[in-house]
């Protein structure tokens, strides 16, 4: 498969999952039909066009809206489901647990996918070792950044988990396989991929955090 297609390929896959976890927040927060499409949109595309905006070009999303249109669909068929679902649900609580958990699990796709797709605009354009992190990081974490503002949120990037770190670790390991090593594109992609979705779920299990202001919960 030709690597431009199969970057495609991922952009719609992460496109999807990152969409998704905007409707979760939406649903979390129970905004309406409106403000859940919203958060599906800015989270899904958000992180490209902050990428697309550092390195001066005009963002993908805007010349192509072929991704808010996806998100778009994401977030009203998941609205029609999960309503539907919501509804037929007697425990709150449980609910709540729920749609933060799968929140977190698409969210983890999309981080690996989209980390990874900012990686590789970074290699094409020959960008030094640094940026290509940073615009994994931006690349994979600016949607949620602009999901959790949007919802009324302090961003998790900034209080808890593993998050734009891992993004940015995945770049570098990204730039040094491909610039460096001459791995193959698509071989490294995938491997780099489940290397940090599964790492991204281990942290998410485990509550695995840098250190912070306050001491951590023991029960946790």
């Amino acid at each position: 498969m030709d690597f431009s297609l199969f970057l495609l390929v991922c952009n719609y896959i992460g496109t999807i999952a990152f969409a998704a976890s905007g409707v979760m927040k939406g649903f979390k927060k129970e905004l309406d039909i409106f403000g859940i499409t919203i958060l599906a949109i800015v989270t899904a595309v958000g992180g490209g066009m902050i990428r697309d905006l550092m390195i001066t070009r005009i963002p993908m999303a805007l010349q192509n809206p072929d991704t808010i249109l996806l998100s778009t669909a994401v977030a009203i068929i998941m609205y029609l489901f999960m309503r539907q679902r919501s509804f037929q649900s007697d425990n709150r609580k449980s609910w709540i647990l729920f749609l933060s958990r799968a929140n977190q699990t698409f969210d983890a796709i999309g981080l690996a996918i989209f980390a990874l797709i900012g990686a590789s605009a970074s290699v094409q354009l020959h960008l030094n070792l640094v940026t290509t992190g940073i615009l994994a990081a931006l690349t994979g974490a600016g949607g949620g950044l602009l999901r959790d503002i949007f919802a009324n949120e302090t961003p998790s990037i900034l209080k808890e988990d593993i998050y734009a770190v891992l993004a940015f670790v995945a770049g570098v390991l990204y730039q040094i396989g491909i610039v460096h090593l001459q791995f193959p594109q698509i071989p490294t992609y995938l491997f780099l991929f489940l290397l940090t979705l599964l790492i991204r779920l281990l942290v998410i299990r485990y509550h695995l955090n840098l250190p912070g202001t306050r001491p951590r919960d023991p029960r946790q």
